[in-house]
């Protein structure tokens, strides 16, 4: 099978098993698969795929028709310019968090050698993107899970991160491991969905960890926690940036002026819903 004839089939399989988008997801499949970018795809249209190669696209066309995320079966994915290793047992990076990572960056901009807390930290791609595009800024990385405390590893050894120190810790029971007034911005999108409401959720998500997905009853657990047991982190005029699902922006807004945080603000994601909560501590 020539790859131009098994870009075709794949197409055609995707379609079948209902993709939404089967031409655009066949093309990143042969560029993370083989490096087969549009260039190169039209130089090498009339190769043969050897069969190690085709039973690599078949697997991949399977696990995708059983609605595994496209980046599981890469292996790999883009944030803010960067590429970040991704796999099963860690939250997939999504365009939103650029919006809280952004905002971020503008509030700390102007501080000399930044500290930054990040909690509940995944794949590290907040962590590393914030430690490359400030200046002198360092980064404590915290995640509990074993699985996405591995993928952050790597993906600070990846990027050659000397900013970043990963911290594998449950936020609701290590915060007295840090000093308080010590950072000057705290940064996290932590689980925020309401737990009843995760099995409703579409099918390709199902295959993400629960726990990087479930808040708690009103999810709004881990709002709680960073309130009460982690603001005192930061130093006065310190800011804190959470990533927040539509409906929450009242709900943490109250939790953080009760722990005395002034100056709070919602930022709307491309969609134009309610992503990001920023405030400053007294």
């Amino acid at each position: 099978m020539t790859v131009r004839d098994a870009l075709t089939m794949t197409v055609s399989r995707l379609r079948e098993r209902g993709n939404d988008s089967p031409e655009y997801e066949a093309r990143l499949m042969f560029e993370g698969l083989f490096g087969l970018d549009r260039f190169r795809m039209t130089e090498e249209r009339d190769r043969e795929l050897c069969h190690e190669e085709e039973e690599t696209l078949l697997s991949a066309i399977e696990r995708r028709g059983r609605g595994e995320p496209l980046q599981y079966i890469l292996g790999k994915w883009e944030f803010m310019g960067g590429e970040y290793l991704v796999g099963r047992g860690v939250l997939i990076p999504r365009d939103d968090t650029e919006v809280c990572v952004r905002e971020c960056i503008e509030e700390i901009r102007g501080i000399k050698n930044p500290k930054v807390l990040e909690l509940c930290s995944g794949s590290g791609i907040i962590a590393i993107t914030l430690s490359e595009l400030v200046r002198g800024c360092t980064v404590i990385a915290i995640e509990k899970e074993s699985k996405a405390y591995e993928y952050l590893e790597k993906n600070i050894a990846c990027h050659g991160a000397a900013g970043v120190r990963a911290l594998q810790g449950d936020i609701f029971l290590c915060y007295d491991k840090f000093e308080d007034e010590s950072f000057d911005a705290l940064i996290s999108n932590p689980p925020y969905i309401e737990r009843e409401v995760i099995p409703t959720l579409q099918r390709e998500v199902q295959f993400e960890p629960e726990t990087a997905l479930d808040g708690g009853t009103d999810g709004l657990d881990f709002y709680r926690c960073i309130a009460e047991k982690w603001a005192v982190k930061l130093r006065s005029g310190g800011t804190i940036s959470l990533e927040i699902g539509e409906s929450q922006a009242q709900a943490v807004t109250k939790l953080l002026r009760a722990q005395g945080f002034c100056n709070i603000r919602t930022v709307k994601d491309i969609q134009c819903l309610d992503r990001v909560i920023i405030g400053t501590k007294r």
